[in-house]
């Protein structure tokens, strides 16, 4: 009988911090985490989806962290109750039982399987590969458990097979809902401390991270097998192992060649995961993206501050509260995850750090300083579009280009505008949350000196984007158009066109005239 035992084979990617890569198994993993430095997945999909599947095993074993001293006491077994879980539930993390193999349905032996070199071509992205059928191409047996894991946990909508028995109907696998949205990982010193830190409060009888239904209990113990359905995960747990695909593997403990795949569980209609997910911030109910073309640390208030529609990730609420009973130190490290899609086709993944000192996630205030200063950068963007009085608009009036939108795209000032901003929005970052003052009331108060010096920064940023990005036109007088216009256009953006010179003579004109 062919067996490939999860818990004691190695199948996890680790990193150490000598930068020795290895492969462990589950029990393996949580044997040794306080000396690995972090999970190193296939691809940051692959990371993601294994991170969920060991915070559900922490979540299920413990049955919490109900509170911040039960977090402690999870922190001062050191796994112990997870290894024993592990050795006691063997069965449930067989990739190949006959019964209830992992994270597989063992009635999708009857639908037709898909090769594993034409899996990547299973969207409408047009992705160049160098295997086809006759290159042999195969997955190890550990290579096909984090497949699994992965399909389960981030993976696009397209088209499947059939269900067994189904020949009509809707055969479309939704997207999971960590697809098109910033993943938010606290990042610790060791894998230890990265899973703890994650470990959000998980208390059913408090209903909290979410309502709880019925027996909260990971579909690795249920089973993965069944027609799909629309239905509502039982609770956290649940809905971290939830079966958004049906899967099978096919072929030997020495190469894995085919996988049947069909549409998994959903969610029903008007039903938003917004309940169950703890590490992504909403905006207006809508997941906070990671975008591919624009900076993290221009959504950064929304990974640090609930205010305005926006809520801050579960996880930072209940790390704000270990940092209150000062269970948790220094900067905070994120780690934030994006697999970004336009409905079947893939666009890319991207992984970006992000460090901010404590007082950001437990001050309201000083979060919502950083949240001005992100409003004054973005609120500055607008000097390089093509409105009528822009200066892009300026500079095109005199040389009678036919297109100001085409114009001011190709000369492009707002990509140096950003890419200047990018690289001092850090300094500002720590310069506020140092920029502390106390009122009379005896309340620290942050960022009297550090926002308006950011507002300088922003505006010389902008002086020097746009004035670059015209140093190749010849034609002076549309560039000193242009540069006439940028000067009102940041006086108004800093509040002060009353006291530019014309707005000065106006004013004059207008006294002489009241008082006549």
């Amino acid at each position: 009988m062919m067996s490939f035992n999860l818990t004691h084979k190695p199948w996890i990617p680790v990193v150490f911090p000598n930068f020795q890569y290895r492969s462990l198994s589950l029990i393996g993993l949580f044997e040794q985490w306080q000396f690995i430095k972090d999970i190193q997945g296939d691809n940051p999909p692959t990371t993601l989806a294994l991170t969920r599947l060991l915070l559900a095993l922490l979540h299920h074993v413990y049955q919490g962290p109900k509170d911040e001293d039960h977090w402690e006491a999870i922190q001062d077994d050191n796994a112990q109750q997870v290894i024993t879980y592990l050795e006691s539930h063997q069965a449930r993390f067989d990739l190949f039982h006959p019964d209830y193999p992992f994270m597989q349905d063992e009635a999708l032996n009857q639908v037709k399987p898909v090769p594993i070199y034409a899996l990547h071509t299973m969207s409408q992205c047009r992705v160049f590969s160098h295997e086809h059928e006759w290159s042999g191409y195969t997955l190890t047996p550990s290579e096909a458990a984090r497949l699994l894991v992965r399909l389960q946990g981030v993976d696009i909508t397209s088209l499947r097979a059939f269900y067994v028995g189904q020949s009509s109907g809707n055969r479309s696998a939704v997207n999971t809902p960590s697809i098109n949205a910033a993943n938010v990982l606290i990042q610790g010193e060791n894998l230890r401390q990265t899973l703890l830190l994650n470990l959000v409060r998980y208390n059913p009888d408090s209903n909290y991270p979410s309502e709880v239904k019925g027996h909260d209990t990971p579909f690795w113990e249920i089973g993965y097998a069944g027609k799909p359905i629309k239905t509502v995960p039982a609770g956290y747990i649940q809905y971290l192992t939830f079966p958004w695909r049906r899967l099978k593997l096919f072929g030997t403990p020495e190469g894995i060649t085919e996988i049947a795949i069909t549409m998994g569980h959903s969610l029903p209609d008007k039903v938003s995961p917004q309940q169950w997910e703890c590490a992504i911030a909403y905006k207006e109910d809508k997941p906070v993206r990671l975008s591919l073309e624009k900076q993290l640390w221009r959504n950064a208030d929304c990974f640090i501050l609930s205010a305005d529609k926006t809520h801050r990730p579960r996880i930072i609420d209940w790390l704000a509260t270990l940092r209150a009973e000062e269970l948790a130190e220094g900067l905070v490290h994120l780690r934030v995850m994006g697999f970004s899609a336009d409905k079947a086709k893939p666009l890319g993944w991207a992984v970006e750090p992000f460090a901010v000192p404590c007082p950001y996630i437990t001050h309201k205030e000083l979060a919502t300083n950083l949240k001005t200063a992100i409003s004054i950068a973005e609120d500055h963007r607008q000097v390089f579009k093509s409105f009528r009085g822009s200066p892009y608009f300026c500079l095109g009036e005199i040389l009678k280009h036919p297109d100001v939108g085409a114009l001011a795209q190709a000369l492009d000032g707002e990509s140096r505008y950003w890419a200047t901003l990018d690289r001092a929005f850090q300094s500002f970052l720590l310069a506020l949350a140092k920029d502390q003052s106390t009122d009379r009331q005896g309340i620290v108060r942050y960022g009297r000196q550090a926002l308006p010096q950011w507002t300088n920064t922003v505006q010389t940023a902008a002086t020097s984007a746009f004035t670059d990005s015209i140093a190749s036109i010849r034609n002076y007088q549309a560039r000193a158009k242009g540069l006439q216009s940028l000067a009102r256009q940041l006086r108004k953006l800093r509040g002060d066109e009353a006291d530019s010179p014309a707005q000065k003579s106006k004013s004059s004109r207008k006294a002489k005239s009241s008082a006549a």
